[in-house]
């Protein structure tokens, strides 16, 4: 395989991965709408854009991994079943980072205290 094949390999599985990751944040989004209306506020209140951004950079790192690991450099086809997995890769590559991640570090308000922060799948913890 030459340079421009991985290249292209690390990009399908990345925008693959932050594919799947796009799908948790919908799923999360649904669950973040669902508790911003329990407590009185609207959803934007309480969705955080860099961490957003920050769970799709994730997504697309885990995918493009994935692609390197698991591509038969032999083979030069990728298969849809393939691209999935990538996809899957993005969603629980992301999902298992940021819950380590937000075990190691706490998120903190502005008054100096802690707050529960909201992932990309609306979980508050």
């Amino acid at each position: 395989m030459n340079i421009e094949r991985w290249l292209l390999l690390i990009a399908l599985g990345g925008l693959a991965g932050a594919l799947g990751q796009v799908g948790r944040v919908i799923v999360g989004l649904k669950k973040l709408g669902d508790e911003a209306a329990a407590v009185g506020k609207s959803c934007s209140d309480l969705v955080e854009p860099s961490r957003l951004f920050v769970s799709l950079v994730i997504g697309f790192t885990a995918g493009a991994l994935a692609a390197l690991l698991a591509k038969d450099v032999t083979d030069p086809s990728i298969s849809l079943q393939q691209i999935l997995a990538f996809a899957g890769a993005g969603y629980a590559g992301a999902d298992f980072i940021e819950g380590a991640m937000s075990r190691v570090t706490p998120s903190t308000v502005p008054g100096g205290g802690t707050a529960a922060a909201v992932t990309g799948d609306g979980y508050v913890g």
